[in-house]
């Protein structure tokens, strides 16, 4: 009956350690902007219609580090981008594996035809920069 009693008792002890660890701790995240090595725009873009830049680097060394958003702005004929992602402050464990910025697309629209600069924000107050045409 001993054998049980100690038995259910680690039983129930375990189960309540699981239920602490898959609660959500009140993450911390810091955010930081993401390094962009290239980015792909179609060769033609119509004004009014919606068209994906997509953006390519590395987020981080390891799983703990992910995409969060882009932020963007146009002003005249400058158009400015950042690439921004986050990472678990908090993690006691990160996955090893490299994550890339591979493939996460902007949408932007743009409603007046023209020549346009694209500003890319890079960390260190750099920019990639490449100019488009709209239609």
């Amino acid at each position: 009956m001993k054998a049980f009693a100690g038995f259910v008792s680690f039983t129930l002890l375990f189960l309540f350690c699981i239920h602490l660890n898959s609660c959500d701790r009140g993450r911390d995240y810091y955010q930081f902007l993401i390094k962009v090595d290239s980015i792909q725009v179609p060769k033609t873009i119509t004004s009014g219609i919606p068209f994906d830049i997509t953006f390519f680097g590395t987020i981080g060394g390891n799983g703990c580090y992910s995409f969060s958003n882009f932020n963007q702005t146009l002003t005249d004929n400058e158009i400015m981008i950042e690439a921004w992602g986050k990472v678990d402050a908090k993690a006691f464990v990160c996955p090893t594996v490299m994550v890339y910025l591979n493939g996460h697309k902007a949408t932007v629209t743009i409603q007046t035809p023209g020549t346009y600069i694209l500003k890319i924000k890079q960390p260190g107050n750099k920019y990639l920069e490449r100019q488009i045409t709209i239609n």
